[in-house]
């Protein structure tokens, strides 16, 4: 039986990797959704490069606008996309075909959460806000949710501090508010994006497997993953969608993970903390076969002409 899944996206370079890649999986997944979540760029731009995505590789999914900023912040976006948030690829926004759906986000997933029969996965490949504004405004759509599959978070401390990775960072006041929900939660952390990344022959490949890869190749040259750095791109969105489909190239733990906050004279954020002590309230990806996750990634980019 096929997955209901919704996705909240802010694409993003990696982001549209992952859509690519889940768009070929209709033998797997029923993809009832896309939802714009802010985030890398402001949410109208965000939510045309969802409609693009969807266009461009030949789908016909539903987009839904989210919530324009976080729940009690300022919108503080990240350069690391590129000033339209796909690199260096660029489209002509005015000759898009598809339009958003009308109502917010969360409104838009409630109805379809309803209209499954059974339980829907959410893929979050970017700041929660739409799920936190969902769950408080309809508390019985956590019934309807099977699990929130996630990307953000990171293990360890990183320079003797704890971790802004951005999608938490951005609201993590959204994320708290699904974290406290009780429903299912697989974090996929940053640290597998830094496995999962796509070197220079890689890269090379997407450009010359066809004209898709083309557009994506370009949009790498514009992706700024400073982890990564000069290896290449990394892809940290796909592992969420692999994950789904391909669980047994994962090793995984189970741990007990909230946001705390972080606090000095010249900053403060929210980040996720790891407690393997406590009574664990979520599953997380600590690995994964590269070498099989590159194969399909590549196998799923030969479906398109």
């Amino acid at each position: 039986m096929k997955n209901n899944i919704i996705i909240n996206t802010d694409p993003g370079v990696d982001d549209a990797i992952a859509l690519m890649y889940a768009f070929t999986l209709d033998d797997k997944l029923n993809i009832n959704l896309i939802t714009s979540a802010g985030g890398n760029i402001p949410i109208e731009s965000i939510t045309e490069n969802a409609l693009f995505l969807v266009e461009f590789l030949g789908k016909d999914i539903p987009v839904a606008q989210g919530y324009p900023t976080p729940l009690k912040r300022k919108s503080v976006y990240t350069s690391a996309h590129g000033k339209n948030g796909l690199g260096k690829y660029n489209f002509n926004r005015k000759k898009l075909k598809y339009k958003p759906v009308n109502g917010e986000a969360c409104d838009v997933m409630y109805e379809k959460l309803k209209e499954n029969k059974e339980k829907t996965t959410i893929i979050s490949l970017g700041p929660m806000t739409n799920i936190a504004r969902l769950f408080e405004k309809y508390p019985d759509s956590k019934n309807y949710v099977k699990e929130v599959v996630f990307e953000s978070g990171t293990k360890e401390k990183i320079y003797g501090k704890p971790y802004k990775s951005f999608n938490t960072g951005y609201d993590p006041e959204a994320t708290e508010i699904v974290f406290k929900s009780g429903v299912n939660l697989v974090m996929i952390p940053m640290e597998l994006g830094h496995i999962a990344y796509l070197d220079k022959e890689d890269i090379k490949l997407f450009k010359h497997t066809n004209n898709t890869g083309k557009v994506f190749e370009k949009m790498f040259k514009g992706y700024n993953d400073y982890h990564v750095g000069k290896l290449g791109a990394a892809v940290h969105d796909v592992c969420v969608v692999y994950y789904l489909v391909h669980p047994e190239y994962f090793k995984s733990e189970k741990a007990y993970i909230e946001v705390k906050y972080y606090k000095s004279e010249t900053e403060e954020f929210g980040y996720i903390d790891t407690d393997y002590d406590k009574k664990p309230n979520a599953t997380i990806c600590v690995d994964l076969d590269i070498n099989m996750f590159k194969y399909d990634l590549f196998e799923a980019l030969k479906k398109y002409k």
